[in-house]
């Protein structure tokens, strides 16, 4: 419930001041940031199919970012 609250709220308030492609491209990356602290906090790795899942998001990150 706080996670997502606060999520939602920061969320909102980085679009009322920065443009909607890098706030949305940002916001979808979320998952890639948890997958190192289920590993670290968990004590349980991530399956592989996620490491390549996380490895295409910043490839397509990256991808939009050096094209804007």
């Amino acid at each position: 419930m706080i996670g997502t609250g606060l999520g939602m709220t920061l969320q909102l308030y980085a679009l009322s001041g920065g443009p909607v492609g890098v706030v949305s491209t940002l916001t979808a990356t979320t998952p890639l940031i948890i997958l190192p602290l289920i590993w670290f906090f968990g004590k349980a790795r991530p399956p592989g199919l996620a490491w390549v899942g996380a490895i295409c998001t910043v490839a397509g990150v990256a991808l939009i970012v050096n094209a804007g």
